[in-house]
């Protein structure tokens, strides 16, 4: 009897565990209550041997450029460039496109000329255009000339038709040229009623930054468009060149202006306004054209400075001695054929100029490389 009473009360106790145990089992999550606030998920933790190609920013990430975007630099105040003969044009310039005949080009007297095609025989009567023409590659159309004419040295051997204001009209009859180029009116007439073709262009007289206007004019009409592009752009860069280095000066010297036996320029000249471009004071500013210019009236204006072909005049003359110039050994001589022509060498004459009279700060800024 007792040990019944032990067997059931064994199995009582085992009874009561398996119940206790049951009732901690989760056997559903649906009973749960919900809270009043969302747990926030937890920030799963990377693997330790996780490696990042880059670095979480703390602040958005700026736009980076792209490799192929050109980058801009800050532009700095313009400086003048060396105004060498080799200078080439930074940019990039299209290709110039051939000349599109007919072609029309209106003289000085407004007469419209027309080209069917690129003339092939020349006179050019004006010693600008001769240079002009050689520059761009065309010399070898120019048929003839005037006796003046001496550059470039293959020039002396085109056929001579006259001096600079006589014209021998049968000598031009018999070359039959497509073209005669002259500067002044007197013989048009005459010409055009031999059949001749006649294009007249006033000189340059006192306009010297329309000479880059000038070869584009003759790249046209002559189809060497680029040559004559590359031509007046580098003219007109070392034109600006200058203009840029003399805008640190306000004033220069005053200067005499001899071509020979005491003719002067006035201020309507090539050569005066290239003293004007440079700030120097001609002295013989209030003439007109050229004129020969008084001893007693250069010993009174008293110049700085003599420009002069020959320096041996003023300085052994006793006239003279007592000019400032003189004094100071200020008698400058230069290349002066090259103020004498308004074609492409006149910027080297510009320059020339310049260096003489504010050398060495002119010729260290603009002209370290240039070949003369």
């Amino acid at each position: 009897m007792f040990k019944l009473i032990a067997k059931l009360f064994v199995i009582q106790i085992i009874f009561l565990l398996s119940v206790a145990c049951s009732s901690s089992i989760d056997y559903s999550s649906k009973n749960e209550p919900i809270p009043l606030n969302p747990i926030p998920p937890v920030t799963p933790v990377a693997p330790v041997n996780t490696i990042y190609k880059t670095k979480p920013a703390l602040i958005p990430i700026q736009p980076q450029p792209n490799k192929e975007t050109n980058k801009f630099k800050l532009i700095e105040p313009k400086q003048p460039k060396l105004a060498t003969k080799k200078i080439t044009n930074s940019k990039k310039t299209k290709a110039i496109p051939p000349t599109s005949y007919p072609l029309i080009i209106t003289g000085s007297n407004e007469k419209n000329i027309i080209f069917k095609k690129s003339p092939e025989k020349i006179i050019a009567f004006d010693s600008a255009a001769v240079e002009i023409i050689y520059e761009i590659g065309a010399g070898d159309k120019i048929i003839g000339t005037h006796s003046f004419v001496n550059f470039p040295e293959s020039a002396n051997n085109i056929e001579k038709v006259g001096d600079a204001f006589n014209l021998n009209i049968e000598s031009v009859i018999s070359l039959e040229p497509d073209l005669f180029y002259i500067f002044f009116e007197q013989y048009i007439d005459q010409l055009e009623n031999n059949k001749i073709q006649v294009l007249y262009q006033k000189s340059l007289n006192g306009n010297f930054e329309s000479i880059p206007e000038r070869i584009i004019m003759w790249g046209k009409i002559l189809n060497k468009n680029q040559e004559a592009l590359n031509s007046a752009n580098l003219f007109k860069t070392r034109l600006d060149n200058i203009k840029i280095f003399l805008n640190n000066y306000s004033d220069g010297p005053t200067v005499f202006y001899d071509t020979g036996s005491l003719w002067t320029p006035g201020h309507d000249t090539l050569i005066g306004k290239t003293l004007d471009l440079l700030k120097l004071h001609n002295i013989a500013k209030d003439i007109s054209g050229y004129k020969q210019y008084s001893k007693e009236l250069i010993i009174q204006k008293n110049p700085q400075i003599i420009i002069t072909p020959s320096p041996e005049y003023f300085a052994n003359s006793s006239e003279f001695k007592n000019l400032t110039a003189v004094k100071n050994k200020r008698i400058i001589t230069i290349n002066q054929e090259l103020l004498s022509v308004a074609g492409p060498r006149f910027i080297d004459g510009i320059e020339e100029l310049g260096v003489a009279i504010y050398s060495p700060i002119f010729n260290k800024i603009l002209l370290s490389n240039i070949d003369k």
